[in-house]
């Protein structure tokens, strides 16, 4: 069991690094799968491509900002 729990904490470190990235990737994934799915919200389906880039836009900005603000001390 532990050896699974590596593995899967190994790919997660590869591919996200940051909680705050995957939570913010996933959040936007799922505003996007309800724009496709719900129909009162179909004129906004012109706009997905926006959507998602600033969705994830935002996300990095996040991130950044957190790097910034904890670069002159140590964690």
């Amino acid at each position: 069991m532990n050896v699974i729990l590596k593995v899967i904490l190994a790919v997660y470190n590869f591919f996200v690094g940051d909680l705050v990235i995957l939570i913010g990737t996933l959040l936007t994934m799922v505003i996007l799968a309800l724009i496709n799915s719900v129909g009162a919200l179909a004129p906004l389906r012109g706009g997905l491509g926006l959507i998602l880039i600033v969705g994830v836009l935002a996300t990095l900005v996040a991130i950044l900002g957190r790097e910034v603000m904890y670069s002159g001390q140590k964690r």
